[in-house]
């Protein structure tokens, strides 16, 4: 199961954070999401990465790591700021900036971008962060995602104040 995305943040750009794949707690809600297809993907892959949940088929969120004062995906390098399953990262890593999460009163799923990402401060990245939000809605939108991730609503993260361009998905009936 692979969900092709455009890339919004230049790799260059990417490879140079000091943000991305970084947690302040080891129970970081907002630690990557993999869908039980996705983590099936990442274990063809040798990499020192875990997942924080141990069945197999089941939807796992990434193990956290100690990394400088907080903590790491687990198939996050700090060395170099790559990623160990880069080719099969889940949908939730690649279409970050944008986020997916609940309404702050819980009642609607909302998508945002992440104001935490440094590249949104870039005119380059915010001059097309509209166009790049409406993709990922009609993305999410799609019959095909729309029903996993109502399979799966753990994949929707909760409310946060620092997301920004916030518009209600409609990913339809349970």
């Amino acid at each position: 199961m692979r969900f092709p995305l455009p890339q919004l943040i230049p790799s260059e750009v990417c490879l140079e954070c000091p943000v991305c794949c970084r947690f302040p707690d080891k129970q970081a809600a907002l630690s990557p999401f993999f869908f039980p297809e996705e983590r099936q993907a990442v274990g063809s892959i040798k990499s020192k990465g875990f997942f924080r949940e141990a069945a197999k088929g089941a939807a796992s969120k990434a193990g956290l790591v100690t990394c400088g004062h907080g903590f790491a995906c687990s198939f996050f390098n700090p060395g170099d700021h790559t990623c160990q399953v880069y080719e099969a990262r889940p949908l939730d890593c690649a279409m970050y900036p944008a986020v997916i999460m609940r309404s702050e009163d819980r009642q609607k799923v909302m998508l945002g971008a992440d104001t935490k990402c440094p590249a949104l401060s870039r005119p380059s990245v915010t001059a097309r962060l509209k166009n790049y939000l409406d993709g990922i809605q009609r993305h999410l939108e799609s019959t095909t995602l729309s029903s996993l991730i109502r399979k799966y609503p753990s994949f929707i993260g909760e409310f946060q104040e620092e997301v920004v361009e916030v518009r209600e998905l409609s990913l339809g009936k349970a």
